[in-house]
């Protein structure tokens, strides 16, 4: 299950992303707390799933139009499935929409919790109910 260039270029802007915005990060909940390096927050198989599906809700609520991602099933993967590709017809979209999801990830002391990434997943899914994710099998 490799990942397209396209994805690898969304999975090193999000890592420079949150590099440059001096943020470190955490998988953490009401019993652990673990220290996560950015390239896995931004990994096809970790958490860049998350990221982009709920980056495909904020453009398809302004667009109807979603962005084609395509995932696989995954249980190495962090949630199950790993991103492989996308049909957006912009580059330029996706990354300012995944941008924008970067930035509504609540910030605490100089810290974001990839945990708050599921209120945001849970709420982009709803939004995205009448457009269908496509899975296709792994080779």
């Amino acid at each position: 299950m490799t990942a397209s260039p396209a994805i690898g270029v969304l999975s090193d802007v999000l890592v420079r992303a949150i590099d440059r915005k001096g943020l470190s990060v955490l998988l953490s909940d009401a019993t652990n707390s673990t220290p996560c390096a950015s390239t896995v927050a931004a990994s096809s198989s970790g958490f860049l799933p998350a990221f982009l599906i709920t980056a495909e809700a904020l453009w398809f609520e302004m667009t109807r139009h979603g962005f084609g991602l395509k995932l696989v099933d995954d249980p190495e993967a962090a949630l199950g499935v790993t991103v492989i590709d996308h049909d957006a017809q912009s580059a330029v979209t996706v990354l300012l929409c995944l941008l924008d999801v970067l930035d509504a990830l609540p910030v605490q002391n100089g810290q974001i919790n990839l945990c708050d990434l599921n209120g945001l997943w849970q709420a982009s899914m709803a939004r995205l109910q009448p457009v269908s994710v496509q899975k296709e099998q792994a080779a």
